[in-house]
């Protein structure tokens, strides 16, 4: 029996960030990753409204970063993929007094200013991090550099959807099987809150990729195809 794999991407990348992934996936997984934008308005809350439509009960629903953000609170707003994998996934993006598994403030805003200010040089500022600590770095970094969403001016509306979101009162109403899968080194999204996340979805299950950094599924494709292999497999006899 094949499956259908919905990817969502990460924030500063398109479809392209999934290609060594698809590559690795066996003939019983099939991937379809679109190229999504965010609304105008940088409401993180119409972003998911428009996406949630798109999601079919037959398919398995896969974000990473942003992406798993945005998967994250599409289930939770009622959409009902087969199953849920979130790949380098927090519930917020930006730490605060009762939710230290973020990136601070000062760094956060810091980030939003110099892309206002200075988008490429900043962004390539993030397109290190995402390499960061990765035993593969230089290979995950040239992988994502060759993703790169085109358009810079359009990330600005995505970057005040990422900040500005907080899906933490929303993760109980997650009941769809869920494996979350999580770099050891990952420098934006701290493992802890993966850890959370895994604590508080029934039934979820966590996967840690200890020598990759925030892009699991660009480090070892090879691995993360097996993980998702063995957690979709059975789902056709539930």
């Amino acid at each position: 029996m094949s499956h259908e794999i919905l990817a969502w991407h990460g924030w500063g990348f398109g479809p392209a960030a999934f290609a060594p992934l698809c590559e690795a996936l066996p003939p019983t997984l099939r991937l379809a990753a679109p190229e999504l934008a965010a609304p105008a308005s940088g409401s993180f809350d119409e972003w998911v409204s428009a996406l949630t439509a798109t999601v079919h009960p037959h398919q398995i629903l896969l974000g990473w970063s942003l992406g798993a953000q945005l998967a994250l609170a599409a289930v939770a707003a009622g959409a009902r993929p087969r199953a849920l994998v979130l790949i380098a996934a927090t519930p917020r993006f930006v730490a605060s007094p009762d939710w230290p598994h973020a990136l601070d403030h000062k760094t956060v805003e810091s980030f939003r200013n110099g892309f206002a200010t200075q988008p490429e040089q900043t962004l390539q500022r993030f397109l290190a991090l995402q390499a960061l600590g990765d035993r593969q770095r230089r290979a995950v970094t040239a992988t994502l550099a060759a993703a790169r969403t085109p358009s810079i001016m359009a990330l600005a509306p995505a970057l005040d959807a990422l900040i500005g979101c907080d899906l933490r009162d929303r993760v109980g109403e997650v009941s769809v099987p869920t494996l979350l899968l999580h770099g050891g080194h990952d420098a934006l999204m701290p493992r802890s809150a993966a850890i959370w996340l895994a604590d508080r979805m029934p039934g979820a299950r966590l996967e840690t990729f200890a020598d990759c950094g925030h892009a699991p599924h660009v480090s070892e494709p090879a691995a993360v195809s097996r993980a998702l292999n063995d957690f979709i497999g059975p789902l056709a006899d539930a």
